[in-house]
């Protein structure tokens, strides 16, 4: 864990100040505040932290459980960002009431192409990376790649539509490595200035089982550089936590 901050630092302040712009959390916005991540990318030199408190209910595949959950977003040019994430550290309520951190994630997000209202095009980003074993033993689950695709489309109404679409991969009951098809979207609006309330959800389909929920939440920017958001979901299927609730914040440093 603290080599792979380490090495997010060192990437983080190279050039700083000679690239980045007045920072802004409004532009691209937070990733964590619904399901799916976004198409857009942090301009060059800059940089995000978002945190949430996570809560997972019980369900017949997970245990009960709470996290603090973070992600470190770097913008290396105007089109690439590098990521670091993890769901932080974890409570489960079992028998062992297990706890510890679970597993860093280094990601990058590539810019593809910019929306076309006209033709009603989205904009697209592609999104790259693996989970690692750097966690404490009962959370590790190996080396897992994962692929996705993020889009963004203006709707009328001044709706946003954000969906992503991607191939994750994970260990089942058996420790045996399978992969899943994972969906997620958000539409959401500005009701107010500086406050956008949003409907989400997801579905992620493995061989051994399928998790789905759907939810909504609001996002306030009460500064240029603070977010504050939550989010809200209930499950619908039986290995789905019946509630999962986020309660977190971003800061653009620089």
């Amino acid at each position: 864990m603290k080599l792979s901050l380490s090495l997010f630092c060192a990437i983080l302040f190279y050039s700083t100040f000679n690239y980045a712009a007045e920072p802004s959390i409004k532009s691209p916005g937070a990733d964590m505040a619904n399901f799916p991540n976004g198409s857009f990318t942090l301009p060059q030199g800059s940089a995000y932290v978002e945190t949430a408190g996570n809560y997972n209910s019980k369900s017949t595949y997970f245990d009960e459980q709470y996290n603090a959950s973070y992600l470190l977003r770097y913008g290396l040019t105007d089109n690439i960002e590098l990521r670091v994430m993890s769901d932080g550290y974890t409570f489960l309520h079992d028998k062992d009431k297990t706890q510890g951190m679970n597993p860093q994630m280094f990601d990058i997000k590539w810019h593809l192409i910019d929306e076309n209202e006209d033709l009603m095009l989205p904009s697209v980003a592609v999104e790259f990376g693996t989970q690692t074993t750097w966690a404490n033993q009962a959370f590790k689950g190996g080396t897992l790649p994962f692929l996705g695709l993020n889009f963004d489309n203006s709707l009328p109404f001044d709706v946003a539509l954000n969906y992503s679409i991607g191939f994750n991969s994970q260990l089942d009951k058996n420790e045996n490595k399978e992969y899943l098809l994972a969906l997620s979207w958000a539409f959401q609006r500005d009701i107010v200035e500086d406050f956008a309330i949003f409907v989400n959800g997801y579905t992620n389909t493995a061989a051994s089982f399928t998790t789905s929920a759907i939810g909504g939440g609001g996002q306030w920017t009460p500064t240029e550089r603070i977010a504050i958001f939550t989010n809200v979901a209930a499950g619908l299927t039986q290995e789905t936590p019946d509630i999962y609730g986020l309660l977190g914040f971003a800061i653009a440093l620089f």
